[in-house]
């Protein structure tokens, strides 16, 4: 009986090739960083919910005086609805996100105490908070690497074939298993840079990108 010889996994030479765009982004954009900013967790969550499908530079415009004038999740979960609609009406869909935000907080002051907890399986259980938000706040608010999906990160990772997968929480799992542990959160930082800054949406410019040789987008843009 001849065995089948077994399958060669994908992940070696990827992970190789994601030291290799680290380190050359790194370089490229040594000042990556997530642009929301917050001073505890509990901002950071808000300024999430905001930034969903908003520019984070405007929801920065948008938050010191809101974290102002909640400083707590009791505050949010007890504000009136039109207070809080008028205090973010700048932010599209503001009613919406108005909504969420006291809902989320409601279940933070019913379930944790008002405080926002540090295990994946906990942040998932808030309303509005899916796997690409909690990531994002265990990083960058409790120190944890974790893999976040937003729109530039999942966009380079295709781009890049680091993924073949358009399902965020399927790329998450792609990109855990070939970015070092280390690395995971400042990974996609840079992706996230590079992404607003080279690798735009329509027209990459791709002759100009540093990360150009280990590239695998098959339609790079010409100078």
């Amino acid at each position: 009986m001849v065995r089948a010889k077994p399958k060669k996994s994908k992940f070696p030479a990827d992970k190789a090739r994601v030291k290799k765009i680290t380190s050359k982004l790194n370089r490229a954009h040594p000042d990556a960083k997530l642009d929301l900013d917050f001073s505890n967790p509990l901002e950071l969550l808000i300024a999430l919910i905001l930034a969903a499908q908003a520019r984070d530079d405007l929801v920065n415009q948008v938050t010191p005086a809101l974290f102002a004038k909640y400083r707590h999740a009791k505050d949010y979960a007890s504000a009136p609805p039109e207070q809080l609609s008028a205090d973010i009406r700048r932010i599209n869909f503001y009613r919406v996100k108005s909504g969420r935000i006291k809902n989320c907080c409601a279940e933070l002051v019913r379930s944790f105490k008002g405080e926002v907890p540090r295990k994946l399986d906990d942040l998932l259980t808030l309303p509005g908070v899916g796997r690409k938000t909690a990531n994002i706040l265990l990083g960058n608010a409790f120190g944890r690497q974790a893999i976040g999906v937003d729109t530039h990160v999942m966009r380079l990772s295709q781009r890049l074939g680091l993924t073949r997968n358009t399902n965020p929480d399927k790329i998450e799992f792609d990109l855990t298993a070939i970015v070092p542990e280390k690395q995971r959160v400042r990974f996609c930082h840079l992706l996230q840079y590079h992404g607003r800054r080279v690798c735009f949406a329509k027209k990459p410019r791709c002759p100009e990108c540093t990360i150009n040789d280990l590239c695998r987008y098959p339609d790079k843009t010409k100078a």
